[in-house]
């Protein structure tokens, strides 16, 4: 396989070749009502999982539903970019304006587009991680 070859997961491409398969990718080539479409990761916001497909919302209010689980998803993307929040909810760190504590120790987490998304008392440890560096810087 080449260093250009692309490697189909399901029905997602990293984009990198197999030997590299272990590092984020910076795109995601998937496959949605019948295209191939090339994603850069950074125009991702988030990501919504729906049974065994997830749905891309990205940055200018499009979105792409594709066959492949948010578990398989989140291996394929930077951690320090993008953390899961909800058994169905993967966000862009990047894209986070607010977080608003609510019932039970769980969040609200508020993105800069308005979105509200939720997070789970199973996934706050996540959101506490990324606050913590900031908290300390005061």
């Amino acid at each position: 396989m080449g260093a250009g070859d692309h490697v189909w997961i399901g029905n997602a491409v990293t984009g990198e070749s197999w030997q590299s398969r272990h590092e984020p990718s910076e795109r995601l080539i998937i496959k949605s009502r019948g295209r191939v479409i090339v994603v850069l990761v950074d125009e991702i916001d988030w990501v919504e999982a729906s049974a065994n497909y997830v749905r891309l919302h990205l940055s200018g209010k499009e979105a792409h539903l594709f066959r492949q689980p948010i578990s398989k998803l989140v291996e394929q993307l930077d951690s320090a970019r993008f953390v899961r929040i909800h058994r169905s909810y993967i966000v862009n760190v990047s894209r986070i304006r607010e977080l608003q504590p609510c019932n039970s120790g769980e969040f609200i987490v508020l993105l800069r587009s308005g979105k509200e998304l939720p997070c789970s008392r199973s996934y706050r440890h996540v959101l506490r991680a990324l606050c913590n560096p900031m908290i300390g810087k005061r």
